[in-house]
């Protein structure tokens, strides 16, 4: 029992490839998405690093600064007593690093850039080259200014914002490309299905993957293809039929036409001698005969092609009565032309319930069949048993060797196997060599 829910768990993994496939497809996008992100943030950082802190950047920066503070301290007389005035300066500016010296000892500082409602100063990247210049107060003080930009993570925020854009863009796009694909196909099998129902079946279904739209384009084919086997069925079977009914009427219009001409002799009295009579009746007695030979396989064809069938009305006959029926009666025919039988029979005790009408039409083909192919050179030979329960007659003879002859359409051992069948037996037949053998094989009756 836990093989078998094994292969039930797995036959339900596998229904569900689908869905395996999109998870896989949405990992996989992720994962690009992810790493583009990060790489379009190193490249943009390194871009605005590269144009905003270059030597030159920072250089011009640091001149407009000094020439600023040297504005700031020209215009406001800032002397060596109200130096104080310098804080108000350096909170103005932006991303700086500020200390005043006079001669080696630290005259005021160091000072950092602190935006407005900023209680700390912001995290600081990276430093940059720091620089000395030497300047002098409004009252002659000589100092030197250090000054030193350096980037902090208020100016890359913006990196953010374009990390995850690129990452959400790359993601969406490469998810909508997997997904396109499969509903690319989709459209695809709904056009050919369009085709197909508008009555061309010969239209080719693609069938590609191994999801279940793969199954569904292969049930779509495996039905295309049961519908096209159907469809050549059905115009050969009206092809059959019409050439039947046209052979029918050939058949029948003939013998017909003479029986009509025999019996207008007959009729009228206008035979010459009784021997002329006694040939004119037995004329017609054949042309009845073609007649119901004919009729008989008009009927033989419905039997194996009908759709609605008369059912048997068995009765139970001893095995006994029915060999002595067979070979003593119904093939005497096949001993007044010539013909051999060789009848082996062994003990037979047991009876079968059988339909004489049915019965009687499965001899009328076996014997047919001998007329038309069996050689008289050579005996018919009959072996009758009763074995497992079944009363087996096995017919071999050997077949006549004849030049164009036309294949056998076997409409008479089809009928011959419908019939036994419908009293639950078998029917089977084959060639062996230049021999003919067929079996009968009816069940014995309780």
């Amino acid at each position: 029992m836990s093989g078998e829910g094994n292969i039930v768990s797995s036959e339900k993994k596998w229904r569900n490839r689908l869905t395996l496939e999109l998870i896989v497809m949405s990992a996989a996008a992720l994962l690009v998405a992810f790493l583009a992100a990060n790489l379009v943030e190193n490249l943009a950082y390194d871009i605005a690093a590269d144009r905003r802190y270059s030597e030159e950047s920072i250089d011009q920066a640091m001149d407009e600064t000094l020439e600023n503070l040297k504005d700031f301290i020209e215009t406001n007389q800032v002397g060596e007593d109200n130096i104080e005035f310098l804080i108000g300066w350096v909170q103005r500016q932006k991303d700086v690093y500020v200390m005043f010296y006079r001669d080696v000892d630290a005259l005021l500082g160091p000072y950092l850039t602190i935006n407005e409602g900023e209680d700390e100063p912001p995290e600081m990247l990276e430093l940059n080259r720091m620089t000395y210049y030497d300047l002098e107060l409004s009252d002659g003080t000589p100092i030197k200014v250090e000054l030193e930009y350096y980037i902090t993570m208020r100016d890359m925020e913006w990196l953010n914002v374009l990390k995850y854009a690129v990452g959400g863009i790359v993601f969406i796009l490469l998810l909508f490309l997997m997904v396109h694909r499969k509903i690319c196909y989709i459209n695809c099998l709904e056009r050919e299905l369009s085709v197909l129902s508008a009555g061309n079946l010969s239209y080719p279904v693609t069938i590609r993957g191994r999801d279940e739209l793969t199954d569904l384009a292969k049930g779509i084919e495996t039905l295309k293809n049961g519908i096209l086997e159907e469809q050549q069925k059905k115009a050969e079977a009206e092809k059959a039929n019409m050439e039947l009914v046209t052979a029918m009427s050939h058949d029948l219009r003939t013998p017909l036409t003479s029986l009509i001409g025999y019996l207008e002799i007959l009729s009228r009295g206008r035979c010459e001698s009784e021997e002329q009579r006694e040939s004119y009746l037995e004329r017609c007695r054949e042309k009845v005969f073609q007649m119901k030979r004919v009729s008989d396989r008009l009927f033989e064809y419905f039997l194996v092609y009908g759709q609605e069938e008369k059912s048997p009305v068995l009765i139970r006959m001893s095995c006994t009565d029915l060999v002595n029926e067979i070979c003593c009666r119904q093939l005497l025919d096949w001993k007044e032309q010539g013909g051999q039988i060789d009848c082996e029979t062994g003990e037979l005790s047991g009876a079968v319930m059988v339909d004489g009408e049915y019965m009687q039409r499965v001899i009328d083909n076996l014997l047919r069949n001998l007329q038309k192919y069996a050689d008289r050179a050579y005996p018919v030979t009959m072996q009758i048993r009763e074995e497992e329960g079944q009363l087996r007659i096995r017919v071999t003879n050997h077949v006549l060797e004849q030049e164009n002859r036309r294949e056998s359409t076997q409409i008479g051992l089809k009928t011959c196997r419908k019939i036994i069948e419908k009293h639950g037996g078998s029917f089977t037949w084959r060639r062996e060599g230049d021999c003919f053998v067929g079996e009968i094989c009816l069940p014995l009756a309780e």
